[in-house]
Formats: structure tokens, C-alpha cells, sequence
């Protein structure tokens, strides 16, 4: 068995299908668009209380799940979700309709991939051929808005680029390492989308071990030859400039009009947090929620005259308001407390870490406190990473958990791990004092 597939759950948890944690039963709500009526949202903080822990997380791909639900509540439940529009016909349905689209898609009257990305939901799930399709096999429409999900990777993906066909279709990664497969416009996407997604389960069940992600079988056979199946023809990757997008939270300005975004500690939210973000819409906003690959939640259109107002009423209900709050600048799972994997506190030492976190990287998430080499909170590299062992951590600079043993210091006491990033930080502070004269 390799490292890899030691370290594989096997599925993505839904509402049909949920997994099993530490803390109880785990379901992920994949909400269309990541757009969340007050009411939904308030729909679903009530059976979180019912029949759960309480307790949510807002996941890398936009989407909410539900924590420490209890197996005699899950029929209540399905019946429940059901009831707020949030069920699929079945566990296959569900598992395929996993598609991200920018977060202010229509907000800003520019393109709206709403439309688009309903249409492709709608193809997979139809589709039953694609049901076999690996539950992290992700599709990505970014309408190349001010929160461009330019740096999110995806398994197929279409960036928008502008003119007659204005989607740039890729495969493998984010926007920048992507293998360009030629432009489309927006109602051709379902069916590229599908075309492709045909041709990676044709090519990988010719393989000893089938691959889980698109850019394993590039790696494998070469794009060429799933541009081929799907009729296509490989380019060289676009450069986008697209670059990892800081956490959007505060006042975010969308042409003549404004939004405001908040975000949570680790993007763990519990049933009270989320209705008050149902109230907030409805008192600041238009009664809408936007969920973000960011781990934050946004208003749309908001008064700026009212910004204060609305800084006040989410920092009173425990959200992140300032964009230089330093618990932006750590990742970490829930590590001993919901997963069978931890061994550690993982939170609690990356609270206690958080003050010289910052100091390490202006922006963005500058560490990682991963409960082990799976990684689940972060996929991408940090400046640094660190992987738990039982109150002990491995350290790796510039590089994810799954890079735990090949480079970095091991098995070091949370004391020493301090020391070195303190030292870290200065010299990084003493970089910065030279490049400024």
C-alpha cells in the first residue's frame, strides 16, 4: 500500500452518504452556487442543533458541513434538508455535483455563470455514466471578478477571458499550471465538461490503479490524449497572474455597489454564527448569503454608509472582520478532537502559535497545523507546514503535509517549533527592513 492510498478516506461526505468522524457523523451540503437564502441558512442552523452537534465547517470548495450528527437523526435530517431544497434524487447525484463558481457570480453586472454553472450540475447529474467519476473530482467557473478563483485548482476548469468565447478551458491545477485546451463560451461548457470527464474514467480504467485526479493521468498518458477523447487539442499553459486571494472580510467594493465578507477561525461556525448571519443579510443586505472557497461568508450589497454598523453586529457574533486579524493567518484541522487520525490538539497549538504567524507572511496563511500527512485543512503549500505526531511536529518550509519526511525538521516539542518560527520571523522581518532602504 503507498503512502497515497493509506492516506485516502474513499469518499466525500453527503447527505446520503455521510462519514464518519470522531465527533459523529460528518454531512456536506454542496449548495448550489454557494448562494444560502437568510432562511435556508437559518433552516440549516436549526438542524444543525437537532441533529447534530451544532458545529459547522465551511470547507475549500464553498461548501457547509455539518458536524457530529447522530446516526438515529440522519432520516429527520434528509427528511429536513430535503424540505430546504438541499437534497439530491441520490448519493451518486450528490456526489457528482461537485462544481465551484466564483463567489459574486451576477453581483457585478458584468458575467454572470450562474446559468452556466446550473446547466453543468444539472449534465452530471443526468449522466449517470459520469456518477463513476472520483468523489474529489472537482469542476471550477471563474468569472474573473474581483475574487477570481484564478489560484483555486480544479480538475476541469473554465476561466473567463473575455471576447466571442470568453472561457478559457483547462485541466490539472489552478489557472496558471493548467493545460489550456482552446476557448469556449458559456453554453458549451456541460458538454467540454462532460466530454472531458469521460475521457480521464476511459484512460484511467486502462490503468493498474485508476487515478483520483485529473493531473495524476496527465502525469500518466499526457494530455494529449484526453484532449483527444474529448475532441480537443492541449496548448500550453495561460498565464493568468492568478495568485493566491487573501481572505475576503470587510468592506469589498463591486463597482458603484458593496458586499461585506466575514470569516471564522479555521472556518469552524456553530448554529448561533449562522443565525446571525441570517439576520445580517436580512438587516444590512438583500437576504442572501455567498459562501467562498475562502472560508468566509459574504453579504451582498450592503450600505457602505453602514459599515460600521455591520463591522460591530458580526464582531459582537464571534466573526473575523479585519483582514489583519491574525487568525487568518493560520490553517489547521480539528485534528484529536474530531478525527481518529489526531493524535493532537491541533487548534489549541495553533492558537498558541498564531501570534508570530502573521510575522512570517504579510498575507494569506503563512502555517499550517495539519493533524497528519493528509492535510485535510490545506492542500497547497505554506510558508510553513507543520504535521502533529502525538504533541510533537514535523516542520516543513515552503510546502505542504504531504511533503512530511522528505524535507523539514521532525518530531520537535510545540517549545521548540515556537523558537524556530520566532527565529524565522526576524529574519524575515530583517529581509524586509533591507529591502525597504
Amino acid at each position: 500500500m503507498t503512502n497515497e492510498t493509506a492516506l485516502r478516506k474513499g469518499w466525500c461526505p453527503g447527505a446520503w452518504r455521510p462519514m464518519q468522524a470522531k465527533d459523529g457523523l460528518l454531512v456536506r451540503l454542496r449548495i448550489s452556487g454557494g448562494v444560502v437564502p437568510a432562511a435556508t441558512m437559518r433552516g440549516i442552523a436549526q438542524a444543525g442543533r437537532a441533529h447534530g452537534s451544532g458545529h459547522f465547517d465551511l470547507s475549500a470548495r464553498a461548501n457547509l458541513q455539518m458536524r457530529g450528527v447522530r446516526g438515529e437523526s440522519l432520516r429527520l435530517l434528509i427528511e429536513t434538508l430535503d424540505g430546504l431544497g438541499l437534497i439530491d434524487a441520490n448519493a451518486a447525484a450528490e456526489a457528482i455535483r461537485n462544481v465551484l463558481v466564483s463567489p459574486l457570480a451576477g453581483l457585478d453586472g458584468r458575467n454572470d455563470v450562474s446559468r452556466a454553472a446550473k446547466a453543468l450540475e444539472a449534465a452530471l447529474a443526468a449522466n449517470t455514466d459520469l456518477h463513476a467519476l472520483p468523489g474529489k473530482f472537482g469542476f471550477l467557473i471563474n468569472d474573473g471578478s474581483a475574487l477570481s478563483l484564478g489560484s483555486v485548482p480544479a480538475d476541469i476548469r473554465f476561466d473567463w477571458t473575455g471576447g466571442k468565447q470568453p472561457f478559457a478551458i483547462g485541466i490539472g491545477g489552478h489557472a496558471n499550471e493548467a493545460i489550456f485546451l482552446g476557448l469556449c463560451g458559456d453554453d458549451d461548457i456541460p458538454d467540454i465538461a462532460s466530454r472531458l470527464a469521460r475521457a480521464f474514467l476511459r484512460l484511467g480504467s486502462q490503468m493498474a490503479e485508476p487515478p483520483r485526479r485529473m493531473r495524476s493521468l496527465i502525469e500518466s498518458c499526457g494530455a494529449g490524449a484526453i484532449a483527444g477523447l474529448a475532441g480537443l487539442r492541449p496548448g500550453q499553459p495561460r498565464k493568468s497572474g492568478a495568485i493566491e486571494k487573501p481572505c475576503p472580510v470587510g468592506l469589498l467594493r463591486l463597482n458603484e455597489r458593496y458586499c461585506f465578507g466575514v470569516a471564522a477561525a479555521f472556518g469552524r461556525l456553530d448554529a448561533n454564527m449562522l443565525d446571525a448571519a441570517a439576520r445580517a443579510a436580512e438587516i444590512f443586505g438583500t437576504g442572501e448569503i455567498r459562501l467562498t472557497p475562502w472560508r468566509a461568508l459574504i453579504v451582498p450589497f450592503v450600505h457602505a454608509r453602514e459599515a460600521d454598523a455591520v463591522r460591530a453586529y458580526f464582531t459582537a457574533h464571534r466573526f473575523i472582520v479585519d483582514h489583519e486579524d491574525a487568525r487568518l493567518a493560520i490553517a489547521a484541522c480539528g485534528g484529536a478532537l474530531t478525527c481518529e487520525r489526531g493524535t493532537t490538539d491541533t487548534r489549541s497549538d495553533a492558537l498558541t502559535l498564531m501570534p508570530v504567524a502573521r510575522r512570517l507572511c504579510k498575507t494569506g496563511v503563512a502555517l499550517h497545523v495539519s493533524g497528519c500527512a493528509k492535510g485535510c485543512a490545506r492542500q497547497a503549500a505554506t510558508p510553513v507546514t507543520l504535521i502533529a505526531h502525538a504533541g510533537r511536529y514535523d516542520l516543513v518550509v515552503d510546502g505542504s503535509a504531504r511533503d512530511a519526511g522528505i524535507c523539514g525538521e521532525t518530531r520537535l516539542a510545540l517549545a521548540a517549533v515556537r523558537e524556530k518560527l520566532e527565529s524565522m520571523a526576524r529574519n524575515a522581518g530583517q529581509r524586509s527592513e533591507l529591502q525597504r532602504q
